[in-house]
């Protein structure tokens, strides 16, 4: 998978911020119209409320094609794949995955009082990726993923980095700030690589006024990831 397509998941604030309406609405643009993603805007709320309606009712998540995942119904509080699981936090539900994305799950019930977050009704939200090291190190690799974030988001500031431990497993964790619709962004993002050129991205994406609320949350989330093989 290109690094663009990565960086295009860790950063997809308006497409993740309206969530699965913002999903199905666009499904539901009639052929050869200018859908809302093709002129880079947000459909209106009236919209949005009508499809997050729709998706309540559904009893089976529908998954994006583009992403080859079946549409199966999910436990309470976890995102499963053929690949790995991970818990969600109280509240959080999945939702169809942006292109790129392996899978994705929104804080559902989140609010704000922000006008700038309400616009494009923003909530925070993980997704999972899979990526290949593509011959490089995973030092390498971790390198090109920082500055493609930082080339793509002018202003991007990587503030700490670390190494932590998913179970048995190593993984790289970085934190970044970052500027996005007028909104103050805050984004952790968990790189494991398994054995030969596999790669996991967990990222974590919500405002920087939120994020003391969440980051322990974050973590203690990443940490429940699992790998089936």
């Amino acid at each position: 998978m290109n690094k663009k397509i990565i960086i295009a998941v860790v950063v997809c604030f308006v497409v993740v911020a309206v969530g699965a309406g913002f999903y199905l609405f666009i499904k539901k643009t009639p052929s050869g119209a200018e859908s809302p993603e093709a002129l880079n805007q947000a459909p209106d709320q009236e919209s949005l409320a009508e499809n997050e309606d729709i998706m309540e009712n559904q009893n089976v998540q529908e998954i994006s094609a583009d992403n080859n995942q079946p549409a199966v119904e999910q436990p309470q509080n976890k995102l499963v794949t053929d690949d790995f699981s991970i818990d969600l936090p109280d509240g959080w539900r999945q939702a169809p995955p942006v292109v790129g994305a392996t899978a994705m799950a929104v804080n559902a019930n989140e609010t704000s009082s922000d006008p700038a977050v309400q616009k494009i009704n923003f909530k925070t939200y993980v997704a999972v990726s899979h990526d290949t090291l593509e011959g490089k190190t995973i030092d390498e690799y971790l390198q090109n993923l920082k500055s493609e974030l930082q080339r793509v988001i002018e202003g991007a500031v990587f503030t700490k980095e670390h190494d932590i431990a998913i179970g048995d497993k190593s993984a790289h964790a970085m934190e970044a700030e970052m500027v996005q619709q007028g909104i103050n962004f805050k984004v952790l993002m968990v790189v494991m690589a398994e054995e030969g050129e596999d790669v996991w991205v967990i990222s974590f994406n919500t405002t920087q006024s939120n994020w003391d609320g969440y980051v322990a949350m974050f973590y203690d989330t990443v940490n429940t990831f699992r790998l089936k093989k």
